[in-house]
Parts: structure tokens; sequence; C-alpha cells
């Protein structure tokens, strides 16, 4: 059996499956990036329980690279991971400020300040309301030979690509959370999306402007997200209620909603807040188990923990 692997032009001459060092199946290809239903032996990989909810495994960085144009690229690591890809002479990368790693000592970096510009000052007023900055990074690539760059969020993060055409259907747009964005492939156009309902924009968790990806089909815009990311194909009428700092982002066919948590006890002590956040389909939706925002928590709460404690050593040493 051989699968379709979608962000590769040509079929891998490779099978589905590897018995690695202990007669265990590992998959060769991105099963978490084609279309469900899956096949029974893929759902009791991703989907043990048949909730539907599917775990996102990236690309993997094998002998077969991902081609989209003229460029090649792969998704390296478990977490925090490495987005490497090949860059042909005159062509430009994009991308986010802070996410650069490493590139070909003859390529050149240049920064785009698009509020300064009249050509690109309502792409870049666009970008912040996204919760994206005003300046755009290029790599640049002016020589005659190939080039590559290397690429990696800005926190401990992993990879998502999305492929327009594939993963968000043909003439729709990706509404993703604040920051998700990263870096893309071919023209995609970071922007915003206004939302003018009092219930979503003040208790869905998103706000009133969200980002907003537009792509043509086979172009790919790269997330960042932290955890563990899954993802859901929601069918038209289906709703599933989600805690609003795990939404990474959503075809924009799905309605967003809120739902209330519940009494006054349950929204002062359950740790989630007066309201939850609700999607509607049809629509496919990503979702992240570790946030910037939990993981800044986090950290914050071990620091403060940590500096209670050693002013309580210090205290009793002197005392």
């Amino acid at each position: 059996m051989t699968q379709k692997n979608s962000y590769v032009d040509e079929d891998p001459k490779a099978d589905d499956y590897e018995k690695n060092y202990y007669g265990e199946f590992d998959l060769k290809t991105d099963f978490a990036a084609e279309a469900v239903p899956l096949t029974e032996a893929q759902e009791d990989i991703y989907d043990p329980l048949k909730t539907d909810f599917i775990w996102y495994t990236p690309p993997l960085a094998s002998e077969v690279s991902h081609k989209t144009g003229g460029q090649e690229w792969c998704v390296s690591g478990h977490d925090m991971q490495v987005l490497s890809m090949t860059v042909p002479p005159g062509e430009t990368i994009a991308t986010e400020v802070g996410s650069f790693m490493y590139m070909h000592p003859g390529m050149k970096t240049e920064v785009e300040l698009l509020l300064c510009s009249p050509k690109g000052c309502s792409e870049g007023c666009n970008r912040v309301c996204g919760g994206e900055s005003c300046v755009k990074v290029l790599l640049l690539n002016e020589m005659n030979e190939k080039g590559y760059v290397g690429l990696t969020p800005n926190f401990p993060a992993k990879v998502i690509p999305i492929k327009f055409g594939t993963h968000v259907a043909s003439g729709a747009s990706m509404i993703a959370k604040s920051g998700a964005y990263m870096s893309q492939l071919g023209e995609v156009d970071v922007g915003c999306n206004l939302d003018c309902s009092p219930s979503t924009c003040c208790c869905a968790g998103l706000g009133c402007c969200r980002q907003k990806l537009t792509g043509n089909d086979g172009n790919i815009a790269f997330l960042n997200a932290g955890g563990t990311i899954i993802y859901k194909n929601l069918k038209a009428g289906e709703t599933i209620t989600i805690d609003s700092g795990s939404v990474v982002g959503f075809e924009d066919t799905a309605g967003l909603g809120c739902s209330f948590n519940g009494r006054c006890g349950t929204c002062c002590c359950g740790g989630e807040g007066c309201f939850s956040t609700t999607l509607t389909g049809p629509g496919r939706v990503y979702l992240q188990s570790m946030s910037l925002q939990r993981f800044t928590a986090a950290v914050t709460q071990t620091i403060s923990e940590e500096d209670r404690g050693a002013a309580s050593v210090a205290g009793e040493v002197l005392g």
C-alpha cells in the first residue's frame, strides 16, 4: 500500500510502513496531513479511542524531501523543531522577526518596514492587528547557486506546515491565534479578521482582531504551536468546546462561539474562567497542548517559587 504525501509533487517510492528495531511499524509519510477517514491501521496509532481528534505528526525529515515549487524543505526534531529550506538563485524567503537560525554564507538578510512604505502600509497595519510585527524579514539568495536557510520558532514549539488547497480548502482562509505565523513558501497574505460580535470578541478568547492567512493553492504557511498538536475535521453542524488557549487555528468555514462554564464556583475556582471557546463545522481545527501563554505562566510560577524558597533559606541562615 502506498500513500500520497500531500507536500511532495510526486508520490514517494517508499512503502508507508517500515519495521523499526523493535519490530513495530513506523510511519514514513505524514498521515496527519492527509484527509480523513484514516485506514484502520492509521486509526490504531493516531486515534485509538475513535474521537476523531487526530495526533498531528510533522512531515518527516527523511530521504524524500518535501517540494513546493522549486524549493525543498523539511522539519527536523521531535520538539523545538527546525525548518530547513533550500533557496534557488534569485528567490527570497519571508519570515517573522527572531526566527532565523542559520543560512548559506553567500545569502543576505534584509528587513521590510511595512508601515513606513506607502505600498505596504495597509499590509503592515493588517499584520499588526493580526498579532505580527510590522517588520518582515527577507532572506535573499542573490548568488548563482542554490542556497539554504534554517528557521526555528521563537518559543519551544513545533512547526506546522499548512498547505492551501490541502489542509485549507480551496478559496478558504486559515484563522489563527495571534503570533501563530512563522514563515511561508509562495505568496501568503498575513492579515487580520475583524470580529464585530460582542459575545465572541469579548468571551471566545481570541479577541476582536484575529490573524488571517490566505494563499493560493499549493502555497504553504508555516505556523508554530507548543506541546502536542492534534486536529479534527468538523462535520457540518458539529460543535466542539475548547479551552481558549489551546486553539492554534481553524478554517474560516468554521463558526466561532463561546459557552458559559457553569456556576460561580466553577467560573472562579475551576481554572478555566467564565467562558470556553466553541467551534462549529464544517472545517478543520488545530489545537495545542502547551500555548506560549501557558508555558510562560508555568515558568514564571516556578521561578517565583524558587525565589521564595531561596529567600526563606537566606532568612533562616541570617536569622
